[in-house]
């Protein structure tokens, strides 16, 4: 099970508390929480004392899967409420719907671009530019991989095939880290 950093997060930012101050409420450990708010696993005892601390449902603090109608419009906007977020994991499905956003959205600035000149593609790459960095980063966290791997890709041409090749790793599960405080 893994918890849903950003509602972790929401929740405890709104309630005014800090990591320390929600560790101590729960019973947790402090590192425990700080993993949790980065998007790792989550035992069901760390998912009870969470959720009745925040006084939540505990299923409310668990990542949700897209629907099976909707995946890719989920995952697409998921990734553009995360596009600086750097922390946590980001599963394979959901960063290659947005990756597939990002391609639409350039292909339009480059449609854009053959009647208006080139400036609509060159504010668009940037714009995409850190989302994209931030997403990456996520998915190659996920998939046990050094978010460092990226700087592969200035290497021309192979390096971001190379790149693209890292980002298709399935997640890593992550080894049960064994704490008195879990």
């Amino acid at each position: 099970m893994y918890v849903n950093s950003t509602r972790l997060r929401e929740l405890r930012l709104a309630r005014q508390w800090s990591q320390d101050q929600l560790a101590a409420l729960s019973g947790l450990n402090l590192r425990t929480i700080q993993r949790l708010e980065s998007g790792a696993k989550i035992s069901t005892e760390s998912l009870r004392a969470l959720a009745a601390v925040l006084e939540v449902p505990a299923d409310s603090l668990l990542m949700s899967h897209p629907a099976p109608g909707q995946p890719a419009t989920k995952a697409m906007r998921e990734g553009v409420l995360r596009g600086l977020e750097f922390a946590g994991t980001t599963q394979r499905a959901d960063f290659w719907w947005f990756a597939l956003g990002v391609a639409m959205l350039l292909a339009l600035a480059k449609v854009l671009s053959e009647g208006l000149g080139p400036l609509p593609l060159q504010i668009v790459s940037l714009i995409v530019l850190l989302p994209w960095v931030a997403s990456c980063t996520r998915r190659l966290r996920d998939a046990g991989l050094s978010p460092w791997w990226q700087l592969i890709s200035l290497v021309p041409v192979a390096g971001f095939l190379v790149l693209l090749y890292l980002l298709t790793h399935p997640t890593k599960e992550m080894e049960p880290v064994a704490s008195s405080s879990n």
